[in-house]
Formats: C-alpha cells, sequence, structure tokens
C-alpha cells in the first residue's frame, strides 16, 4: 500500500509539474480515439467563428451559443459588392433581408460580451439586383477572361474588377460604412484577391494597365499572359490588390479608430501571390492589417500544421495570426481539436471556425476544446 501511494503521490507532483512548464490552462487531455493530446486554451485566446448567411438564424441565439460554447467573436457576413444585409447608403438590400442585421448582431455581442466582425465579400456581386448586375457588364466593369467571357465563379456572378477606379471606391465606401453606421470590432476582407489566374483580361483592365505603364498593347492579352508585359502585368494586377487594403484600412481607422482590421487571405503566401495577386504579408509588414486569418481549410493535420509553421514565421509575431479551421470537412469534435491544438502547440494567440452551420451547430459545438 505504501509503495501504492507512493506511486500515486510521484504521479500527481509529475503531473502537476508538466500542467506548470505547459503554462497556466495548458493542461493536456487526451481523447479516446487515438490517445492525442488535445491542449486547453490560455487566457486571452481568441476564439472565433464565420457566420455565413445572417438569415439562417436568429442573431441572439448564435451568439448566445457561441459565448456558452467558450468563444469570443463572430464574424459575420453582413455584405458584399453586390448587396447588404443591413439598411445601407452605398449597396442595394440583399434578398430576404427581414431585418438590419448588422444591428441584430452588435447587439447581441454587446448583451453576451462577444466581439462582433463585420465579413466583406470583396468584389463578388453576390445577391446583387439583375439590373446592377447588367449595368456592370455593359460598362465593362467585371473581370473577364482571355476569351472576353465575363466568368461567374463561385457565387454564380460576375466578379467586379479591380482595375475600375470606382469598384474600388466602392470597396472602400462600403467597409466604412459598417464602422461609422455601427459599433462593430472590426471589419474584415474576404475575396480581396482575384479569383482565378485566369482573370482578369477585361478591355477596362487592359485601358488601365496601358495609363500605368505608358504604352499601347498590340497583342491584348497576349503580352501580359506569355509575352513582355507578364511580369509587370503581374505586379501591376498585385498592387491594385494591395491598394485596396491600403485604402480602406486607412479610412476605417480614421472613422472608428478602435475598429479592428482583418483579412481571411490564402494559406500558403506564395500561391496567394502567384495565382491570385494577393500579397498579404505585405498588408501585415506595411501595418495595413491589425490581424490576419489565413484560410487553413484541410481535413489533413501534417498539412495544416505545416501551413501554420510557415505562416508564424513570416509574420514573425508582427500582428496575431488567428488559424482559419475548415470545421465544415471534420466530422467529429476530435478532429477540430487536434487542429486547436496545433495551433496552441504553435503559439497561436487564437483561431477562427468556418463556419457555423447546422453540421458544427447540432453535432459537436460543446464539445469543441475551449
Amino acid at each position: 500500500m505504501k509503495i501504492v501511494s507512493f506511486l500515486g503521490v510521484w504521479f500527481a507532483v509529475l503531473l502537476f509539474s508538466v500542467c506548470e512548464m505547459m503554462g497556466k490552462g495548458s493542461a493536456p487531455y487526451y481523447n479516446e480515439e487515438g490517445g492525442s493530446v488535445v491542449r486547453h486554451p490560455s487566457g486571452g485566446e481568441f476564439r472565433g467563428a464565420w457566420v455565413y448567411d445572417p438569415r439562417s438564424f436568429d442573431p441572439e441565439e448564435v451568439v448566445r451559443s457561441l459565448k456558452k460554447a467558450g468563444f469570443n467573436a463572430v464574424f459575420v457576413r453582413l455584405s458584399s459588392a453586390g448587396a447588404a444585409y443591413y439598411p445601407s447608403e452605398v449597396l442595394p438590400k440583399a434578398p430576404g433581408t427581414d431585418q438590419d442585421y448588422a444591428a441584430a448582431y452588435v447587439a447581441a455581442g454587446r448583451k453576451y460580451g462577444v466581439q462582433i466582425h463585420a465579413w466583406h465579400v470583396c468584389f463578388m456581386m453576390h445577391n446583387a439586383p439583375t439590373s446592377e448586375v447588367e449595368s456592370a457588364i455593359k460598362d465593362g466593369k467585371v473581370m473577364r477572361d482571355r476569351n472576353g467571357r465575363a466568368l461567374r465563379p463561385t457565387y454564380n456572378v460576375p466578379v467586379r474588377t479591380p482595375a475600375s477606379a470606382s469598384n474600388r471606391e466602392l470597396e472602400s465606401k462600403a467597409m466604412v460604412e459598417l464602422v461609422s453606421k455601427y459599433d462593430l470590432d472590426g471589419v474584415q476582407f474576404d475575396y480581396i484577391r482575384y479569383f482565378s489566374p485566369s482573370v482578369d483580361f477585361s478591355a477596362t483592365s487592359r485601358v488601365a494597365f496601358e495609363k500605368t505603364m505608358g504604352v499601347l498593347l498590340t497583342k491584348w492579352p497576349a503580352e501580359v499572359l506569355s509575352g513582355k508585359y507578364r511580369d509587370e502585368y503581374h505586379r501591376w494586377r498585385t498592387e491594385l490588390i494591395s491598394s485596396v487594403v491600403r485604402e480602406v484600412s486607412t479610412n476605417v481607422h480614421k472613422s472608428n479608430p478602435s475598429a479592428k482590421i482583418s483579412a481571411a487571405v490564402w494559406h500558403s503566401p506564395d500561391v496567394a501571390m502567384a495565382d491570385y495577386a494577393q500579397d498579404w504579408v505585405k498588408w501585415v509588414d506595411e501595418g495595413y492589417l491589425d490581424f490576419v486569418v489565413p484560410m487553413d481549410y484541410t481535413m489533413d493535420n501534417a498539412r495544416f500544421s505545416r501551413w501554420v509553421d510557415n505562416q508564424r514565421q513570416l509574420v514573425k509575431g508582427r500582428v496575431p495570426l488567428y488559424a482559419g479551421i475548415g470545421s465544415y470537412m471534420l466530422d467529429r469534435a476530435e478532429q477540430v481539436n487536434s487542429q486547436i491544438s496545433i495551433c496552441r502547440d504553435a503559439g497561436l494567440p487564437g483561431y477562427v471556425l468556418y463556419n457555423y452551420d447546422g453540421h458544427l451547430r447540432k453535432r459537436y459545438l460543446d464539445q469543441v476544446s475551449n
């Protein structure tokens, strides 16, 4: 019995020592499937969730349930370059908008002590009235491929071209309006990039590029696809996107100094640059963003860990780095918790789950390791 008692005391001391070394609130527990270590959160951890469609659930119920599950931030999609889910002076009202969803989420956030960030989808004309879509196409304000087609990607709608000054101005006005009109904790860029390497070869883009370079192109788009202006064109497209981030950041901070600017970005910065003209590391370096959320959506934990480690090394602690976890593709709480643990082991100050939906809400919201 003395030996058993001694071993018991020894084990308790060892466990306490391990917990002390790991830091307050970081004691591990082991899940029953596979025995992997899951870390509990440390104090001050940022724990967020995106809400794709504000019309899908009652705003107060969303915020209340997330607060109960240990979350402290919500990113709700309140607008796109096509429409808004609140009374806007900049954008048309989205179909089915039966209330002011921005006001409703802000009220719920204040009631439950949860941060509310407006999620804005850039350039995508999602939910825009048909007449406005047709007008944008007619006026040459949408992205086109090398064959002149106005493509309809993710939301099955045309995408405004960043080459148009009025389109860039629209992004700034829409995001500034949100933080000016509502007591939001921040506003977030989404799709702040070209949606594909196959765009934009519109006439508007051609004219703007020629003006910037001081040249007249005779073989469009061949000269920018593989010809002498290929690299210059890519740099020009990249700078157009960065200019939007810079302008919005300046105007939002001027309008509401306490509001945070963030961006949901491509997981691999080299791919982001090469394929989508998204130089998000520069945005961090230049101070355009207050924090950044790479979309690290994968079921492969090893890949997730590599992405997080690469991002951490590039950001270098200049701004908070919160990993975006694709909970929509993870079937069990254990899978989500494993990726949360990877974030904690890497020293990240938080994470954001995509997305608050029926899958997360009904199956394992209350089992997330918060």
